[in-house]
């Protein structure tokens, strides 16, 4: 995959990281079960937002959303994909106080889910079709050399 958009997934990636330090500061009593992003297109911010709806954090995308349109809409969610799919990578969710089931969504203003982004139960980790679109190519691959 080639990601066009480095920049931007790092700042997401950023502040979805910062979001999780201030939930872990502030509400370390509490657990996490949910986090919540938010694009707002009039102020060009992404926040970041607890299961109770509390600002964690946020992040100006103000060089991409200049040109941000229906077109650019897929690009921009795959791009907050690979960010959210990063931050999982790097453990970040697997912290004390994240409860599981746990997951990361794209949501409205009124916190209605646009897109859920990833999931995460004791045994079960579902991100973004792209890396698990070959699973079941691998796995036939594998029991029939395995059968052999």
């Amino acid at each position: 995959m080639m990601i066009k958009n480095e920049h931007l997934i790092s700042r997401i990636e950023s502040a979805i990281i910062q979001g999780l330090d201030t939930f872990e500061a502030q509400f370390a009593e509490n657990t996490l079960s949910d986090v919540y992003l938010y694009f707002d297109e009039e102020n060009t911010i992404m926040v970041v937002f607890d299961d109770m709806e509390n600002r964690l954090s946020e992040v100006e995308l103000d060089d991409f959303s200049k040109s941000f349109d229906k077109n650019r809409e897929e690009e921009f969610i795959s791009s907050i994909k690979v960010a959210v799919e990063n931050v999982s990578k790097g453990g970040y969710f697997q912290r004390d106080y994240v409860y599981k089931p746990f997951s990361v969504s794209l949501v409205d203003n009124d916190f209605i889910v646009s897109e859920e982004l990833l999931f995460i139960d004791d045994d079960t980790l579902k991100l973004n079709d792209g890396l698990l679109a070959d699973l079941n190519k691998d796995l036939d691959s594998f029991l029939k050399k395995l059968l052999e």
